[in-house]
């Protein structure tokens, strides 16, 4: 190396430095002066100084800078600039000529350990351009980004198989609808038995104890070792009436010994582990069917493993024992002021210490092998509820993400995912005390709000909103969530005019921010702008066909506007997407009703009440529907349980009394009557005519 090579590697060196520490207008002022010194046209100058641009917000810049360049990490920065200004076909176009020199992965099996040991280490020790992992995933998202779902997929899928923990990848194959097979990413990989464990406690191995698996124990402290952490799943979906039911019933012995076992894979394509038996002595043997390893797992380092712990002349622990032995003579022999001769002796100390030397090392991939097992399967748990949610089976989400352990519930992602889910079932009190908790554990977070104050709008809770939107203002004045929460409050103020400005905000903010097109659309419904709220509800519909509101919004418009078979279809279409809401099931009954289907309208509301008993919606059209059908004891018998679901609803009361009065019950048709006309003052003319009629 010469004087230039030392300037080089300096600048280089202090740019990683200011861009680890976050020192980003250092590293801007370095990178201009590594390009300066090097070559005109060196790729890896002008990487470097694209990333940092990039890095900066800079996204013009570093998109010209990186252009034209023939290198990997310059295509990485162009192509992620390219998505960033929306010129994706020109990203696609750059990363698609350089393939050939970052797709450079091996796919073999024996490359797997290698792979594994890079994602272990890379807080120190790390590559300076994109892997291919990085690559595929940001190609998925400029397919994506242009409408090429089966394109986006495919590249997601190929991100997510190189590296399991690019999280952001399997999000984006939720949200585009692809069906992901959760257990071939997030299969926790099997733990061979044997190795150190075994050779400490051989002797506490012969009665293994099966304990229950038990998932928040398993996650509760990093280095929980001494618990029943199996965890491992089977190939069954998860059933709706038990979400754990593809988790192995079987559990791990308490202590070390067996905690390294295999754990059982139910119809698993992978071969089971070899059996271990145990004989007098404590050696182990190994069975056949380690011959029938058919997978990764047979790689020479995992045999060499497996045959070195179950040989018994092979066995650390036996090479252990004997050098202790060795040197209990070898002391005797020094006390009795005798020079021993024995070359065996230096062997053997050499023995005992490589013995040592190998113990530390299967100790070290055992805990890496548990470590990745615990790992694969707490993201096979949070991937299981994710994709639950996507397909908005929002009970089984909600079961699923319940198994998590505490420690993992209590963080902003998965709260502000079950506050999302109990909001989508109408579950509002309890989507209250998620979003409330996620708020007391982070007060900035911005993410989610959207829906927390759209709650809190359904709560008529003006004054939790309007907190709400003054906070949201005072973190960020820039995010289309706090301009949707602002609108919200407007709304809930009857201020339609500065909702809708508020709305239009948002998606100036972001435009491709679909919830704020939605409740747009909404305030436009409210204000008889039937054709701007369509607009609105269309926008919403062109950056996600799967947004349901959306579509429930359209079908509002056609119902007030007596086209019913249009609204008809809206209604089933979202309710197709999202069929456990029971808001779309009582509008698809509504609008049968209109049609004169009330037999078909009737197995809507039937169905809303199996699925939600205690709401108000589908009770209260159920009950009437029966009363207008004169199945009398039927619709009171429902009237009766609407009554303790929402007490402080006149029409609810008076309805009641008019049933009362039907059967000739006139005690409890007064006493209903007093109530609605308590809860509801400026209906007393229509009540006190009734009342007068009583003795008629």
């Amino acid at each position: 190396m010469n004087v230039q090579s030392y300037v080089i590697q300096r600048l280089r060196s202090t740019i990683w430095y200011s861009l680890d520490n976050s020192l980003l207008e250092n590293a801007e002022f370095t990178a201009e002066r590594l390009v300066g010194v090097t070559s005109k046209g060196d790729s890896e100058s002008i990487y470097l100084y694209g990333l940092v641009l990039y890095r900066r917000g800079k996204y013009k810049t570093a998109f010209r800078v990186t252009a034209n360049h023939i290198h990997a990490g310059c295509a990485y920065i162009f192509a992620r600039c390219a998505l960033k200004l929306e010129l994706q076909k020109d990203g696609i176009e750059a990363l698609q000529q350089t393939i050939h020199l970052w797709n450079s992965t091996n796919d073999s099996e024996e490359d797997y350990d290698l792979k594994q040991q890079t994602f272990e280490n890379y807080e120190t020790v790390r590559k300076s351009t994109p892997d291919a992992a990085v690559v595929f995933s940001l190609l998925g998202r400029l397919y994506g980004s242009i409408g090429d779902t089966k394109e986006s997929a495919i590249y997601h899928s190929q991100a997510l198989r190189l590296n399991p923990y690019l999280w952001d990848s399997f999000e984006q194959l939720c949200q585009i609808g692809a069906n992901v097979n959760t257990k071939s990413i997030y299969k926790p990989r099997p733990i061979l038995s044997g190795g150190y464990a075994s050779m400490t406690n051989k002797s506490k191995a012969g009665n293994p104890g099966l304990a229950p698996m038990n998932p928040k124990a398993f996650f509760s402290k990093p280095n929980s070792f001494n618990k029943s952490e199996d965890s491992s799943f089977n190939n069954s979906n998860f059933s709706n009436n038990d979400p754990l039911k593809d988790l192995n019933n079987g559990g791990l012995n308490s202590n070390v010994t067996n905690i390294f076992s295999t754990p059982r894979l139910k119809h698993s394509s992978l071969p089971d582990a070899p059996v271990r038996k145990h004989v007098r002595g404590g050696h182990t043997e190994i069975t056949d069917s380690i011959q029938r390893l058919g997978t990764r797992f047979t790689s020479s380092k995992v045999t060499s493993r497996l045959i070195t712990q179950s040989t018994p002349s092979g066995s650390a622990n036996n090479t252990v024992t004997f050098g202790k032995r060795d040197n209990k003579r070898n002391t005797k022999v020094q006390s009795s002021n005798t020079t021993p001769s024995n070359p065996t002796g230096t062997k053997l100390g050499t023995s005992n210490i490589l013995g040592k030397n190998n113990s530390l090392d299967l100790r070290k991939q055992e805990y890496s092998d548990q470590a990745e097992f615990q790992l694969m399967t707490l993201y096979s748990i949070l991937s299981k509820g994710l994709k639950a949610m996507s397909r908005y089976d929002c009970y089984k989400a909600i079961r699923i993400f319940d198994q998590l352990p505490d420690s993992q519930i209590e963080t902003p992602w998965v709260l502000g995912k079950l506050g999302r889910l109990n909001f989508e079932i109408v579950n509002y009190e309890q989507a209250e005390l998620y979003f409330t908790r996620l708020r007391k554990l982070d007060r900035t977070r911005v993410e989610d709000m959207e829906f927390y104050s759209t709650l809190l709008w359904h709560l008529q809770k003006d004054v939790e909103l309007g907190y709400l939107a003054h906070e949201m203002y005072e973190i960020n004045k820039t995010c289309p969530q706090t301009w949707v929460t602002i609108g919200n409050l407007f709304s809930l103020q009857r201020e339609n005019d500065e909702a809708i400005k508020c709305f239009q905000r948002a998606t100036q903010v972001d435009n491709k921010f679909v919830y704020a097109y939605t409740l747009q659309g909404h305030e436009y419904v409210s204000n008889d702008a039937f054709e701007n709220a369509l607009e609105s509800f269309r926008n919403a519909l062109l950056y996600d066909p799967k947004h349901y509101n959306a579509l429930y919004g359209i079908g509002m418009v056609y119902l007030k506007l007596g086209e019913y078979q249009k609204a008809e279809y809206h209604f089933r279409k979202a309710s197709d997407i999202n069929p456990v809401n029971v808001i779309l099931i009582c509008c698809v009954g509504m609008v049968l009703e209109k049609l004169n289907k009330k037999d078909l309208a009737l197995k809507q509301y039937q169905l809303a009440t199996e699925l939600q008993p205690s709401s108000p919606l589908a009770l209260f059209k159920k009950a009437q529907l029966l009363y207008s059908l004169h199945h009398i004891e039927a619709s009171l018998t429902e009237f009766e349980k609407l009554k303790t679901v929402a007490p402080d609803e006149a029409s609810v009361h008076f309805l009641l009394g008019q049933l009362y009065k039907t059967v000739g019950r006139k005690t409890e048709a007064i006493k209903e009557f007093t109530i609605a006309l308590n809860l509801d003052p400026k209906g007393a003319h229509l009540i006190k005519d009734v009342l007068e009629t009583m003795n008629d």
